[in-house]
This record gives C-alpha cells, sequence and structure tokens, in this order.
C-alpha cells in the first residue's frame, strides 16, 4: 500500500508541474557530486553543462596528516578543485570529513571527544578562513572570479558505520561545536548537518535518517548551529523518496525547525542492469532522473528543497557495486542517456561529448 501511494504522489507530482518549472529553478539547484576527482577537462565539460555547484569532499586526514604543531597543514589537495571551479563559473560545496589518524585509531570517525573537538574545530575554522568570504586563498588568488564557499556539509551519512559512529549524540556535540565555529569564522556562512543516508539497509548498528535527526534534536541546544539538514534518498524509483522525506520534515516540524532547508547532496541510479537495487539500466537511469528532478522541483517550496547534486559524473570502476555506472558519462566521457536528460535541467549543451555506442 505504501509503495502504491508513493507511486501516485509522483504521478500526481508530474501531472501537476508546469512544462515551464525547470526553466524556472534557481541558479545552481542541481549540482553534481562526483566520486573521483575532476579533472581540468571535466570542469570545462561542466561548464558547457550549465553546472554551478560541485560537492567536494574536503578531508582533514589529508590537510593534517600530523598535528599542525608539529607539521603545517598542507591544502594543495583541496585548492585545485577550488582554483579550477571558480575559473568555469563554479562554486564548490565542500562535505568535510575524515578524521586523521593522530586524532583518532579508527581513522575517519567523528571527533566527539574533548581534545579531539577542539582540533577539529581549530582545523574547521582554518578552512572557513582559507576559503570563506574574504579568506586567505582568494586573496592569494586575485586573478580567480570570486566564489568564497559559503555552506560547509558536515561530515558524511554520520548514520551508518561504513562512515562514521552511527552515534546521535555524539554527533550532536559535534554539530554544536561546528556551527558555531562555522558562524564565527564567516558570519552568514551555513553549516549543513551531513548527508544522512535515507533508510539503511542493516539496522542496527545503522540508524535510520529520521531516529538519528530525531535524536540529535533530542541531544539539546543543537537548532541554533545548522541551517540545512542534507539528506542522501537512495531508493530503488522514484516514489520511495517522498515517504524519507515527508519523514525527516515531520521529525523538523516536531522540533520547532519546520523553515529549515533540505538538502538532496547526493542522489543517483546506476546504469547497469539490476544488480542491485539502485541500477536501473540504461534507459531506466535516465527516467528515474527526470522523475527524480521533476518531483523535488514541484516541492521545491513546499519541501523547502535548497538543492539537489546527481551522483555521480563519470562511471569509476573501482567504485562500490552501483557506484561503478552511476555516472551521467562513461568513463571514456561519452554521453549516456541519462546525460541528454540532465542537460535537459540544467539548460547545458549535451552535444558538446559524443554519445555512447552501448551496442543493442
Amino acid at each position: 500500500m505504501r509503495s502504491t501511494l508513493s507511486t501516485v504522489a509522483v504521478g500526481l507530482a508530474l501531472l501537476a508541474l508546469p512544462p515551464s518549472a525547470a526553466a524556472r529553478l534557481p541558479a545552481g539547484f542541481i549540482g553534481i557530486s562526483p566520486q573521483t576527482a575532476p579533472s581540468e577537462p571535466d570542469y570545462e565539460l561542466m561548464e558547457r553543462a550549465a553546472v554551478k555547484s560541485v560537492r567536494l569532499p574536503l578531508l582533514w586526514a589529508q590537510v593534517e596528516q600530523a598535528n599542525p604543531l608539529v607539521r603545517v597543514p598542507d591544502w594543495s589537495g583541496f585548492d585545485p578543485g577550488v582554483e579550477i571551479a571558480a575559473r568555469h563559473g563554479m562554486r564548490v560545496f565542500p562535505f568535510v570529513t575524515a578524521s586523521p589518524a593522530w586524532i583518532s585509531p579508527e581513522l575517519g570517525l567523528e571527533p566527539v571527544g574533548r581534545w579531539q573537538l577542539r582540533a577539529w574545530t581549530d582545523f574547521l575554522y582554518a578552512a572557513v578562513r582559507r576559503y570563506g568570504a574574504g579568506g586567505s586563498f582568494w586573496a592569494e588568488h586575485p586573478e580567480l572570479p570570486y566564489r568564497p564557499i559559503r555552506a560547509w556539509e558536515v561530515w558524511n551519512e554520520e548514520n551508518i558505520v561504513t562512515f562514521g559512529r552511527a552515534d546521535p549524540e555524539g554527533f550532536a556535540r559535534m554539530l554544536r561545536a561546528s556551527g558555531r565555529v562555522i558562524h564565527r569564522a564567516d558570519p552568514g556562512a551555513k553549516a549543513i548537518l551531513g548527508g544522512l543516508f535515507g533508510r539503511p539497509l542493516q539496522v542496527p548498528p545503522n540508524v535510520p535518517s529520521g531516529s538519528f535527526l530525531n535524536r540529535v534534536y533530542r541531544a539539546g541546544g543543537v537548532k541554533r548551529y545548522f541551517d540545512g539538514v542534507a539528506l542522501h534518498p537512495y531508493v530503488a524509483s522514484v516514489g520511495a523518496m517522498i515517504p524519507q522525506i515527508h519523514n525527516l520534515r515531520r521529525v523538523m516540524r516536531r522540533h520547532g525547525d519546520a523553515s529549515t532547508p533540505l538538502y538532496v547532496t547526493e542522489l543517483g541510479w546506476g546504469s547497469d542492469s539490476f544488480q542491485t537495487r539502485w541500477e536501473r539500466g540504461l534507459q531506466g537511469q535516465a527516467r528515474e532522473l527526470d522523475r527524480a528532478f521533476l518531483l523535488l522541483s514541484s516541492h521545491r517550496r513546499s519541501w523547502r528543497i535548497g538543492g539537489v547534486w546527481w551522483f555521480s559524473w563519470a562511471d569509476a570502476p573501482d567504485g562500490c557495486q552501483f557506484c561503478d555506472s552511476a555516472g551521467l558519462l562513461t568513463e571514456a566521457r561519452e554521453a549516456k542517456p541519462s546525460w541528454y536528460r540532465f542537460n535537459a535541467w540544467t539548460g547545458g549543451d549535451a552535444d558538446i561529448v559524443p554519445r555512447a555506442d552501448f551496442g543493442d
């Protein structure tokens, strides 16, 4: 019954949407979340595809491989992405994650202890002061178009043990500290609660997105320290996104936070044929992309959707089981059917890459 109602809701949304709605979307509403570092030619293609926002990982473990009192932080791994994006008219939307080994014996886990949090907030403050409004990076590169980072996604899929502790109360402590330092370092910048995996497959140890968010609120004193909630609604078909979004919205209303935006910072399907629930075949990938963008744009105001980032840019053979075919482009940068639907939404030039030949 739930699946049927979701399918009907999607159908009604598509019928209700005016044909010109895509043209009225805010600039940058649809972005890209690549799974590997884009090259200069990739950014050139993104620019021609009218992409205005690219979501990149800012890895604490890469910048501060040792305590900054011992070794100067190394920003050289992140600088090129910000630089090339700016040259091609894009703003970087970073998700900040991955504790270094000197912070956590279990590499990558969120910093929740007192001294760990102090090191984390020092790092986060330095990042915002480097890449945010009036940051040192922009002073060092006056030749670049000025595209300061104004939104910072704090961690990534923290409700599943793949990327974190799946500990809402510990995450609430980190979120309070993170939001406080982001707002202090760059007044007007936004702290975004990192992308929650919508419906984890193994519960426990993973925590469903709505339960995790509810427990973060119940930890107390967090609401004023974040300006948005991010969601990764990976589903077999678009209709299943609706209950995930409604559930988060219900939790947020219950805690007096109905006006805070939702950001869909990862959304995607693979173009392989049904090896997992997130693979829909070549035409199915294009169809689900179209239906997802249609659904989110038609409910952009009522659901307060702040943006959506497609995962991913190009296929990556060494990715997860569905990641290897999640790209709009093949590994050789040839167009799949989904590429043409994506450009129809962004207003980009889909003919800038050759059409991939998949035979029959």
